[in-house]
């Protein structure tokens, strides 16, 4: 299998190889005036110094692991994701501020997702909680620096089945795993706190009270209840606008979760669906969403209710709710 660069289009036989090579088109972009371009090839330059690290860190053989031809295999995607584990805890013995620890994060984490997610679409639900049991934080004590690799995927498997199967088709076992995640996140797990607000596509679930835990949660993080409303709204507004109404009273970070509603209308931005997975290449189905009236209603009489309005222009949308520094 040959790796291509996709800045300069040379191809390499070996992942590493691309990852180390050095790009002829590196540099043409880092003089002159701030473009529009700018930003988007700045990072480009640090996604390929981050890769390069990565690569002059982990061990060989976790690289061939990933370079052998994707014939879906449990056994060779489960050892991926311990080969990821203990990769990720050599990073973070080498005492450089974590930056090795950051470069093989990300520069590993969608290969091994990709991995463990093909194998979850041949063999279904029976593999992934097999996978996810093995990496349980509840039994643990703790998460896990592959905490997120798990989520994700779980998080992949919940929205599909919602979509193709219905949200009765959910397994309880895969909701209670996303939705502990939070409780067990002392700020280091930031990828895994993103990932377990996915758990908000299972509003509706016959057997699993979302609405319970987000209001649980809200207590403590706030945030993360809003996103993950913020979610349930993508999957049911009409079931998931009261439940949003409760977040706004209860939560002491308003601002925050208000400022999702601003960007609710029209087409998801990224972090509606877990990290890297292309939902438009797999759905032939548009995910634009439009509020309802009922919706907005709720929405708007909460934040009345609250009295931030106060802080809003008389005729406020919202649009008017986004935080502006």
């Amino acid at each position: 299998m040959a790796y291509e660069c996709d800045d300069c289009g040379k191809r390499f036989e070996t992942l590493s190889s691309r990852r180390l090579h050095d790009c002829p088109g590196e540099d043409a972009n880092d003089e002159g005036s701030i473009g529009s371009d700018w930003f988007e090839d700045r990072g480009r330059k640090r996604r390929r110094e981050r890769e390069r690290m990565a690569a002059r860190v982990v061990d060989d053989e976790f690289e061939e692991l990933l370079e052998r031809p994707r014939v879906p295999d449990p056994g060779a995607a489960v050892t991926a994701l311990a080969r990821y584990e203990r990769e990720l805890e050599a990073a973070l013995e080498r005492n450089d501020g974590g930056e090795s620890y950051r470069a093989v994060f990300w520069t590993y984490y969608q290969p091994v997702v990709e991995s463990i997610d093909a194998i979850t679409r041949e063999d279904g639900w029976p593999f992934l909680l097999d996978v996810a049991g093995a990496y349980d934080h509840r039994e643990d004590g703790e998460l896990s620096n592959v905490t997120a690799v798990v989520a994700n995927v779980v998080a992949r498997g919940v929205i599909r089945a919602r979509l193709t199967e219905g949200v009765d088709a959910i397994p309880v076992e895969a909701l209670t795993y996303l939705g502990s995640i939070p409780t067990f996140d002392d700020g280091s797990f930031e990828g895994a706190w993103e990932e377990s607000q996915h758990v908000g596509w299972a509003i509706g679930h016959p057997e699993y009270s979302l609405e319970e835990t987000i209001l649980e949660a809200v207590e403590d993080d706030d945030i993360w209840a809003g996103a993950a409303t913020f979610r349930a709204l993508h999957a049911d507004q009409e079931a998931a606008a009261p439940l949003y109404a409760e977040v706004i009273r209860r939560a002491d970070d308003v601002g925050f979760v208000l400022d999702r509603l601003a960007h609710l209308e029209g087409i998801p931005d990224w972090s509606v669906f877990p990290r890297g997975w292309d939902v438009d290449a797999e759905f032939d189905r548009d995910f634009t969403l439009s509020l309802e009236e009922s919706t907005e209603n709720q929405l708007r009489e909460a934040i009345t209710e609250i009295g931030y309005d106060e802080h809003l222009p008389e005729d406020w949308t919202l649009e008017d709710l986004e935080l502006r520094w």
